[in-house]
């Protein structure tokens, strides 16, 4: 692992711990290995997270369409889910409550896949 790869997943550790981010734990459809990745997040409907792609060829949004459960950090808590693609208007509902999150360095998301990240019962 290189070292900006290094500083990135502390960064990103940090940031899923204090809720800024989320951390996002997929299977590699390649390298069926647990993948952990921060990304910008939103609250959805209920129990519902939304999260986005800046790229469509960014690989943890190709891991979810490949095998869509995943595991989820924000803050302290973990919740196993089940990533849903969005299309339409919760799609657009997602993407802006991200952009407006996060502002300027979000503003990417959307150009990728959008899912929500339901929470399974077990």
């Amino acid at each position: 692992m290189s070292m900006l790869q290094t500083f990135t997943r502390m960064m990103g550790e940090r940031m899923a711990s204090s809720g800024r981010m989320a951390m996002i734990e997929t299977v590699g459809r390649v390298s069926g290995r647990q993948i952990r990745t921060p990304v910008g997040w939103a609250q959805g409907p209920g129990d519902r997270i939304w999260v986005g792609a800046g790229r469509a060829e960014s690989h943890w949004p190709k891991n979810l369409l490949a095998n869509p459960r995943c595991r989820v950090q924000v803050g302290s808590g973990y919740r196993e889910c089940v990533a849903v693609p969005l299309d339409g208007e919760e799609r657009a509902n997602a993407v802006a409550a991200i952009h407006a999150k996060y502002g300027g360095p979000a503003l990417r998301v959307g150009a990728g896949p959008v899912f929500a990240l339901v929470p399974t019962a077990d």
